[in-house]
């Protein structure tokens, strides 16, 4: 039987996430300091890039790299294919794993991430399929009205390009991984933003998807096309790689030409042997088109005009003009952003722009050629233009922000609607870093007029960070390019922004939730006094809050013995003794080393210990933190003293109940990324696992301890969640977390037992996860010199959706034993408990709970009675109490030769 629980108390409910229908968009609040509403255009090193993608590049490349500065060529699917192996590996039945289920999406349902791709189904305008850079595969079929995910478990999220099959629409191609690289950062390193792992391939309109086996090793696909004349015959873009051609629908490939690198290649639509393409030298610095009249099998460079063109934001995009057969169009990244025109199907090209510039570059250059009028084209850029006389003159159409009608800023790809006719129907969809946007009407749409938001319920947003305040739902999160957001409300499932541009780390005073803690990039600290409604800067004082003195994100951290305390890490360590004042005064009191400070951690319990790591794996401590200038201790400082390997360091936990036991987490996709200590840093072991419950070989970003158990813990990596039972020792998967997604912060809320979840490109989620618990209480028969004694079986604890496992032993053999199970041990019957059983002849017994349901069975020969009792898999069941004792034969006791056990209080838990 499955035991049915109803509980004599209010229940927390688990949240039902509705799809909200896109209503229209509420306005962000605009910060005090305009600035980081609108951030500056240049940096000396991102032209016109507000979100500074380059630098976040480096950020990130810095975190995947091994003590070498190398990240291994497959190193990533190698970890992919160690977690696959975890996730295979028959499980104890007692795990600290969260169950799939037990996720809860919170969205936010109304803010998107960065989208490269949108297809629109050639039969059906209102089927379209969208590709998030992290966040996989969404199909809408409502013309983006509402969205769907199509698969949280492929072995890839990172969604570059879609692709459909002209002549079969149900035959589609993604290419997986973000090609599209600074040249600054990739010179001498094979790095990039979100990495692939090949082709994608679909027969039947996306219901089931084939890994094209012999592309599994391209980390990053920016492009896939079909021949309009022979679906058999493909071509994609690789880095590195190059063309690559197939010629039986992807079974095999092979490269068709000298490249290093390709961003773009076109079939020409009239014309099934004519293509034209992009590529690169291994510089990445050099740019030019190519062309082929073979269908792609062998390709000629240009003639004139972008036969090479040098820089490296002079990323070409190319589009044919369909109703002009042999004219191709290139939207270039020199110059400022120009357009440039070929009548030869590419041979020879001309400038043509003579007044606007598009500002396109490495980052974002998405271009469209109107197919019925090659005289009007669109460029996604920073902005939206638009030309209508051939590209001679650009207009600048949109002036949107994070969450405005108007596109979002950084416009990657632009397409027409499905039946698009230039007079009927005109209208164009472009994806950006804050997803999908749609004129319904290209010629007429100008800046804040004609534009559509098709965000809602597309939950792709990539945050960096997490923090959340159980008792009013509060959950702050910093986002790449879509600001810090903000859901209040334990169900809530959409944010307003706190503040713009790219967030960070947050923070939330749980003593006083109305003052919550952020940051804009490089510890350019900022506050809100109104639990996130809005904020405003408060970094004036930390005079290394700029690129050349932190990391693009960098640690912000408060103390959790006081609050008001409030450490940040740059190049030194920074520290307010009052982050409530209306002027924060901010004091150095750890000097710089050579590399930054990627970690803080402060001791619960005593505010004096305080742990900073480095980017290049220097560890140290203080134990007296708090003092105006501290002493600090080398734990490992890549010299004399080096326990750890010289890797980033990416979070520091330090055990609340033993100061001396830390947690230090690693970047690099290698072995041992989670090390600990119980001798406060003199030696340390690696914690990452014993084969086959071994973490994979992947960095670390996000680890923290339940706070009932600190032999419990939880990892983020970047190939998803983890947790151990026994303090490192042995890993699960079978939480698997809630998808297979970068996970970048895992936290518990305060004030309670629900884990946070920051994801890079499917949000966040929450998860409660309840320890089981089992407490004696109240006291067996008083003249019971041997009483039988009651406990739950340590494999089987009281769990949701599992069995429960008790005992009783000395019984005598053979003899029937029954356990009594309610949910309260206060009352029963009208009377209070406990209640003594004198009157039924058992002097000294007491019945300890209500007897709401008994199980009867027969001792077993060694005397004991087991009990087996199936817990509902039902979420409101978590933090349940239920109260059992059981009753069994002892002759001889009393007059009914009966003798009972102590009480056993049971908490329901994951």
């Amino acid at each position: 039987m499955t035991l049915s629980l109803h509980a004599p108390r209010q229940l927390v409910s688990a949240s039902t996430l509705a799809l909200v229908a896109l209503a229209g968009c509420s306005a962000p609040v605009e910060p005090a300091d305009p600035e980081v509403f609108r951030p500056s255009k240049h940096d000396g090193r991102d032209r016109n890039a507000p979100d500074f993608p380059g630098d976040a590049l480096r950020w990130q490349t810095e975190r995947w790299q091994d003590e070498r500065g190398v990240i291994a060529d497959g190193a990533w699917l190698q970890a992919l294919r160690q977690r696959a192996a975890l996730v295979a590996t028959p499980k104890p039945e007692h795990t600290a794993g969260v169950a799939p289920q037990a996720w809860q999406q919170r969205g936010p349902f109304n803010v998107a991430g960065r989208s490269r791709t949108l297809v629109v189904d050639p039969r059906n305008r209102n089927v379209l399929w969208s590709g998030g850079v992290g966040g996989g595969i969404w199909k809408s079929l409502d013309a983006g009205q509402n969205w769907t995910v199509v698969d949280d478990w492929w072995s890839n999220l990172a969604v570059a390009s879609l692709t459909l099959d002209p002549s079969d629409p149900d035959t589609m191609y993604v290419g997986t991984g973000e090609g599209f690289v600074n040249v600054n950062v990739a010179r001498g390193v094979n790095s990039s933003s979100v990495r692939g792992a090949g082709i994608f391939k679909s027969s039947d309109g996306g219901g089931t998807w084939t890994h094209l086996a012999a592309t599994a090793n391209w980390p990053y696909v920016s492009r896939v096309a079909v021949s309009p004349t022979n679906p058999n015959v493909l071509l994609a873009s690789v880095r590195p790689g190059g063309i690559q051609r197939s010629t039986d629908g992807g079974s095999t490939w092979s490269q068709v030409d000298a490249s290093f690198a390709s961003y773009q290649v076109a079939f020409d639509p009239n014309d099934g042997q004519k293509a034209v393409a992009h590529a690169m030298d291994q510089s990445l610095a050099t740019h030019r088109v190519l062309r082929s009249t073979d269908a792609g099998a062998s390709w000629q460079p240009a003639s004139s005009g972008l036969a090479n063109v040098a820089g490296y934001d002079a990323r070409i995009e190319l589009c044919y003009a369909a109703s002009s057969p042999g004219v191709v169009y290139a939207s270039v990244g020199e110059n400022g952003g120009t357009i440039w025109r070929s009548a030869d199907g590419g041979a020879n090209w001309v400038r043509r722009t003579t007044s606007g510039a598009s500002a396109c570059n490495w980052y974002y250059n998405g271009f469209w050629v109107d197919p019925t009028n090659e005289n009007v084209m669109v460029v996604g850029a920073f902005h939206v233009w638009r030309s209508t006389d051939g590209g001679r003159t650009l207009t600048q159409i949109t002036d949107g922000y994070i969450m405005t009608v108007d596109p979002h800023l950084d416009v990657h790809h632009v397409v027409a609607d499905a039946g698009y006719d230039g007079s009927s129907n005109r209208r164009v969809y472009v994806t950006t870093d804050g997803g999908i946007h749609v004129a319904d009407d290209i010629l007429t749409a100008r800046q804040r007029s004609g534009w559509r938001d098709l965000d809602d319920t597309q939950v792709s947003t990539q945050f960096y960070s997490a923090a959340g305040y159980a008792p009013t739902g509060l959950l702050v999160a910093g986002a790449q390019d879509n600001g810090t957001q903000r859901l209040l409300g334990t169900s809530a499932t959409r944010s307003n922004m706190t503040f713009g541009g790219d967030g960070g780390v947050v923070q939330i005073d749980p003593t006083n939730p109305s003052y919550v803690y952020g940051e804009y990039v490089w510890l350019r600290v900022f506050r809100s006094t109104n639990g996130g409604s809005s904020a405003s800067f408060r970094y004036s004082g930390i005079t290394e809050a700029d690129s050349s003195g932190a990391n693009f994100i960098a640690p912000l951290v408060l103390d959790p013995n006081d609050p008001r305390r409030l450490y940040g890490g740059a190049s030194s360590l920074w520290r307010t003794d009052d982050a409530r004042r209306s002027t924060i005064q901010w004091r150095a009191v750890k000097p710089p080393v050579g590399s930054f400070i990627s970690a803080i951690a402060v001791a619960d319990g005593d505010p004096n210990q305080v742990w900073v790591g480095h980017n290049d794996g220097r560890v140290y401590r203080t134990t007296n933190g708090t003092a105006l200038n501290p002493t600090w201790q080398a734990v490992d400082d890549n010299a004399g003293l080096d326990p750890l390997p010289n890797r980033y360091v990416e979070r520091i936990v330090v055990d609340a109940t033993d100061h001396r036991r830390v947690f230090v987490t690693l970047g690099g996709f290698s072995p041992g990324n989670v090390r600990l200590t119980t001798d406060a840093g003199a030696t340390f072991t690696d914690a990452s696992g014993t084969a086959p419950f071994r973490l994979p070989d992947a960095p670390v970003h996000g680890l923290c301890l339940h706070p009932d158990d600190p032999q419990v813990v939880y990892a983020a990596t970047e190939v998803g969640l983890f947790a151990s039972d026994d303090g490192g020792q042995h890993w699960s998967a079978n939480n698997d977390g809630p998808a297979n997604v970068s996970c970048q912060e895992i936290a518990f809320q305060h004030g309670s037992r629900t884990l946070l979840l920051a994801t890079l490109g499917r949000g966040l989620w929450t998860a409660d996860v309840q320890r089981p618990g089992a407490l004696s209480y109240g006291a067996a028969c008083a003249n019971d010199s041997t009483p039988p004694a009651l406990a739950t079986d340590p494999r089987r604890p009281a769990r949701i959706g599992f069995e429960l496992g008790l005992e009783a032993n000395s019984f005598p053999p053979a003899s029937p034993a029954f356990l009594m199970l309610g949910v309260s041990d206060t009352i029963w019957s009208g009377g209070s408990l406990p209640q003594p059983l004198d009157s039924i002849g058992m002097p000294g017994c007491a019945l300890l709970q209500s007897n709401d349901v008994a199980f009867g069975v027969t001792v077993d020969a060694g005397g004991v009675a087991s009990w087996s009792i199936p817990l509902p898999a039902d979420p409101n069941l978590l933090g349940l109490r239920l109260f059992t004792q059981a009753i069994g034969s002892e002759p001889g006791l009393n007059a009914r030769d009966l003798a009972t056990t102590s009480g056993l209080a049971l908490t329901i838990g994951r």
